[in-house]
């Protein structure tokens, strides 16, 4: 009688944590954008060289339109400290030749696209309930579409990164590499 005692005695304690959901979440989603993408940025740099100085002599102006860069992640978690996914992203730039007199005509458009698909690993080298701060590497290819395809290997190193919340949560990520250079925030939910 005293063992069934000690056992159901035990038992009682050992509810509160069968009754807790200790299943991590396996899946998580973030969107991202950030403002300085390296590679357009180099590619906007290079063709100022090229079209400006002949705009300049037929009385043209060129204006260089980069919106941030935008992303979207998913990652699945193996455990508390790695996950692997995949993500992809979106920079467009747009070059417009106008009249230098008025700004209003436009003689040429030209539209850069980049695209890049990346496979990413992730470590959390802190992952409590509420925040986590992990460090990533994303190595795939970068895909330029404006007259024709090119592609070129990618590479992203983000060092630094902290996600905040539960289900729901916000991301802040530092990094260097091809796709962006510098802060990229995001929104992200886990399930």
């Amino acid at each position: 009688m005293k063992r069934l005692l000690t056992v159901l005695i035990l038992l009682a304690f050992m509810v509160p944590a069968i009754a807790q959901n200790s299943e991590e979440p396996k899946w998580s989603i973030k969107t991202t954008s950030g403002y300085l993408p390296t590679v357009p940025i180099l590619v906007d740099i290079i063709g100022v060289m090229f079209v400006a100085i002949p705009a300049a002599a037929g009385n043209e102006d060129l204006e260089i339109s980069i919106p941030p860069y935008f992303g979207v992640e998913g990652l699945y978690n193996f455990n508390e400290k790695w996950s692997l996914g995949g993500s992809t992203g979106y920079l467009g730039t747009v070059w417009k030749l106008v009249d230098e007199n008025n700004h209003k005509d436009v003689h040429s458009k030209t539209y850069l696209t980049f695209v890049p698909l990346t496979v990413t690993g992730r470590c959390n080298y802190l992952n409590r309930p509420k925040v986590r701060l992990y460090g990533s590497l994303e190595a795939g290819a970068l895909f330029a579409l404006g007259k024709g395809v090119s592609v070129a290997p990618d590479f992203q190193l983000n060092p630094f990164g902290v996600d905040f919340g539960t289900d729901f949560f916000g991301t802040v990520e530092f990094g260097l590499g091809m796709q962006y250079t510098g802060v990229r925030v995001g929104l992200g939910y886990r399930f």
